[in-house]
């Protein structure tokens, strides 16, 4: 049965590989649907005082750190930029996808993802490790090798806890860059009223 499990883990994990490809470039190319799969980890909200800025037609903004894809429909999908050449920058697995919308009252409300294909494949990889190491116990008959176990699941749970920090540092700055879009757009508009699309017509 373990071993069954095993070898189900390792197609599951080469799978999840083909996932982490069409999804990180399907997020780059903003597409909705991908930005709706993924654990939620982060949430908040802005206020803004004015909601109108929305309605001048903005396509994509690119900060110093997140790439940000407005839509007509009152939605922001946003992410890290790409970066190539930075040799002192942190890479993770699990970037965090956010999705943002703005509500007639005047709020951003933001929810991050991490990716789901990465997250499938750690996910495929522990069970994966976990199967193999019941299997050679029970086969050996000794029941000190899953302690081989801890192994995998300790690196498992170091690459969350090493990801997750960095990567909710680089939201929490998106988050700052998409106030000062939503603000710099907001005070524009107000200087000319009439670059203002009527979205409801």
């Amino acid at each position: 049965m373990s071993s069954q499990l095993f070898i189900l883990a390792i197609m599951l994990a080469f799978v999840s590989w083909f996932i982490v490809i069409i999804e990180m470039i399907a997020i780059h190319s903003f597409s909705r649907l991908f930005f709706g799969f993924g654990i939620p980890v982060y949430k908040t909200t802005l206020k803004i005082d004015e909601y109108d800025w929305f309605k001048r037609p903005i396509e994509v903004v690119k900060k110093d750190e997140g790439k940000f894809k407005f839509t007509e429909d009152g939605y922001i999908y946003f992410l890290s930029q790409f970066f190539f050449g930075k040799f002192f920058r942190t890479t993770t697995l699990f970037p965090f996808k956010a999705t943002a919308k703005i509500t007639v009252n005047g709020r951003v409300e933001i929810k991050a993802r991490m990716p789901l294909g990465p997250t499938l494949f750690l996910f495929c990889w522990v069970v994966g490790w976990t199967a193999g190491t019941v299997g050679m116990s029970i086969e050996s008959g000794n029941y000190g090798a899953m302690l081989f176990g801890l192994i995998g699941w300790g690196f498992a749970a170091l690459m969350v806890r090493i990801s997750y920090p960095v990567e909710k540092k680089r939201m929490d700055l998106m988050v700052s860059e998409l106030k000062e879009i939503i603000t710099t757009q907001s005070n524009t508009s107000n200087e000319n009223p009439s670059s203002r699309l009527n979205l409801n017509r």
